[in-house]
């Protein structure tokens, strides 16, 4: 006899956290929210009132998402340094 056993991760994940990151030697703290989407997922990051969307990428790791409603200009005037410090964080959560 088997057993199927089926969960819904939602109910196991706490989907809104806060991230800490290094960067460029301050500690700085976000607002990040998981979206499960699907068979995928997304984090939302909480920059200086801008929503940033991560997405995984075809090599294991995250890319940052324009969402259609987002002004790119916002976007850009991120700093790429600490995009990376999220990216880099969020995949040494997940391992």
């Amino acid at each position: 006899m088997r057993l199927i056993l089926l969960l819904n991760l939602s109910d196991f994940m706490i989907d809104k956290f806060e991230l800490e990151v290094m960067c460029n030697g301050v500690q700085k703290e976000f607002h990040a929210k998981l979206l499960l989407q699907g068979y995928t997922h997304k984090f939302k990051v909480l920059i200086d009132g801008t929503e940033v969307f991560f997405e995984p990428d075809e090599e294991g790791s995250y890319r940052v998402v324009k969402m259609p409603w987002q002004n790119e200009k916002e976007l850009q005037k991120i700093d790429v340094s600490l995009l990376q410090a999220i990216q880099e964080k969020i995949v040494s959560i997940l391992r």
